[in-house]
């Protein structure tokens, strides 16, 4: 493990960074780590830039992440995985991301123009190690989950092993933040056994 080992969630109010933070401090406890969460708003507001800032070690960190020390980049939202990576990648981040736009304000008002996912895609892959996308709509509509997108990412993240927790801790830090929730549990578990990207 890198240590610390740093996991940025980037997405929109209302998409359930804040929590998704929480549950992967929790799992980190669960492994004897040592979790630091930091929080950066773009507005106070539903709909505004979050990103929720996970640093794992075994040492004291500060709460957010240095630029370019990004390993994992859970991306709720292409465009704000974009902003993230921006600011924060480096040649060896992962990015985890779902495909599925959710245009701001000024592009329904037609004042802002908001650039195809595919070149969004393209922009990742140019600067990071990997990029796995998902259609997080296609896999969580049948089961009633859309709002489970972001335990979708936390399960593949899981499922591709690429960070310090395990499946368990991770499994069960959900149920202690979240509480039983069958559909919760069905999109973890459909993120674990994605490898579309």
């Amino acid at each position: 493990m890198q240590n610390p080992f740093n996991i940025l969630i980037a997405g929109v109010g209302g998409q359930g960074n804040v929590t998704s933070g929480k549950i992967l401090a929790t799992a980190a406890q669960r492994e004897g780590l040592r979790p630091v969460i930091g929080e950066t708003f773009g507005a106070s507001r539903r709909g505004g830039t979050v990103y929720t800032h996970v640093r794992i070690g075994d040492t004291d960190l500060g709460p957010l992440i240095p630029v370019g020390r990004l390993h994992v980049l859970l991306g709720l939202e292409p465009m704000e995985t974009l902003r993230a990576s921006l600011e924060f990648a480096g040649r060896n981040t992962i990015v985890i991301m779902s495909s599925v736009s959710i245009p701001p304000i000024g592009v329904h008002a037609r004042t802002d123009e908001y650039p195809p996912v595919e070149s969004i895609i393209s922009s990742l892959e140019k600067m990071c190690a990997r990029v796995h996308t998902v259609d997080s709509d296609s896999i969580l509509r049948p089961i009633n989950a859309i709002r489970s997108l972001n335990i979708l990412l936390i399960g593949i993240m899981a499922g591709l092993g690429i960070s310090p927790l395990g499946i368990e801790s991770l499994r069960l830090a959900m149920l202690d933040i979240l509480g039983p929730s069958d559909k919760n549990l069905q999109a973890f578990e459909l993120g674990l056994s994605d490898n579309t990207g």
